[in-house]
């Protein structure tokens, strides 16, 4: 019993750990921090950000956005516990809400190209998919101060911040309440 506790626990730290930026990272862009305030009223410069997606073509992030009514940005990674644990409840969210014009971007902090897409696969992930490969560094989860995943921002079609930070029921409720309930 002594032994089944000590490995919950250690999963638990593990889990926790895997989705929060190491801290020298975060101390480093305590600066660029302060840019957020603007993050959340609308999309700085969004025709100029280009994204590269699983076939590392480049794909402007305000094509994507005007696609939809509302879009929910998801930063996530396929080595974060709680991002893979979130997952099924997006999908099943992207499958009774697409019909009504909302569209999912995922911007992935991996590193690496063959676990990332193994992910996408394994997981469902129907919406385009996008990583610079970079982890940490990535460039759009830097612009916004995103130190923590799993992360979403919801905007509208002109790149409009409407929410930052919802999951579960709280994303759910948000995305019923901008397109009309279903």
């Amino acid at each position: 019993m002594k032994k089944h506790k000590l490995i919950l626990m250690g999963l638990s730290i593990v889990l926790a750990a895997c989705s929060t930026k190491p801290q020298n990272q975060q101390a480093a862009e305590a600066d660029h921090m302060a840019t957020e305030t603007q993050a959340e009223e609308k999309l700085e410069n969004v025709g100029d950000l280009q994204l590269t997606d699983m076939n590392r073509d480049r794909v402007s992030i305000a094509d994507e956005l005007a696609k939809n009514k509302i879009t929910i940005i998801d930063f996530w990674a396929s080595w974060c516990g709680p991002c893979r644990q979130e997952m099924p409840l997006v999908v099943k969210l992207y499958e009774s809400h697409k019909a009504q014009g909302l569209g999912i971007i995922g911007i992935s902090l991996d590193e690496d190209y063959k676990a990332w897409t193994e992910a996408v696969k394994e997981m469902n992930m129907s919406w385009p998919q996008f990583s610079d490969l970079r982890g940490w560094d990535d460039y759009v989860a830097r612009q916004f101060g995103v130190t923590a995943i799993p992360h979403t921002m919801v905007a509208d079609q002109k790149g409009n911040i409407l929410a930052r930070g919802l999951r579960g029921e709280e994303l759910h409720n948000f995305i019923d309440q901008q397109l009309g309930g279903h």
